[in-house]
């Protein structure tokens, strides 16, 4: 069985396999929003300072009504696109895109290879791209 460890104040911990997942997803949110932080060029000592709700700072800025009518646009070719796709392609990229499944869960789940789903996967988006761009 596979002994998970994790550091604790500079000491190597044996805990569950819960545990060591749920540490992992907590560090990688934090790396995460460190990331956005710096993408957004937020400080939280600056917006304290500055009595500025975090929110309005985040939030996205106004759409306009021309990206709106294009997004539209986009999403109604590809709807037309993924009727142009086999029930077997239909399946992998729905499960992926509209299920939030990974690849490993789903190739899994069809006992296939990851890396054969994968590029299933990527021939099935090329095949996408091409029919939109007609």
């Amino acid at each position: 069985m596979k002994e998970y460890k994790i550091r604790v104040k500079n000491e190597i911990v044996t805990v569950s396999k819960e545990i060591y997942t749920a540490y992992y997803k907590m560090r990688r949110r934090e790396r995460y929003m460190e990331e956005i932080s710096i993408k957004n060029n937020l400080s939280y000592d600056q917006l304290v300072e500055l009595d500025y709700p975090i929110e309005q700072k985040m939030c996205d800025p106004q759409l306009l009504v021309e990206d709106v009518i294009i997004e539209k646009i986009m999403l109604e070719k590809l709807m037309l696109a993924l009727e142009e796709l086999t029930e077997y392609e239909r399946l992998i990229i729905n499960e992926l895109f509209f299920n939030g499944k990974s690849e490993r869960e789903l190739a899994d789940s069809m006992k296939l290879p990851r890396t054969t789903l994968q590029s299933r996967k990527n021939s099935i988006i090329s095949k996408l791209k091409k029919i939109i761009e007609k």
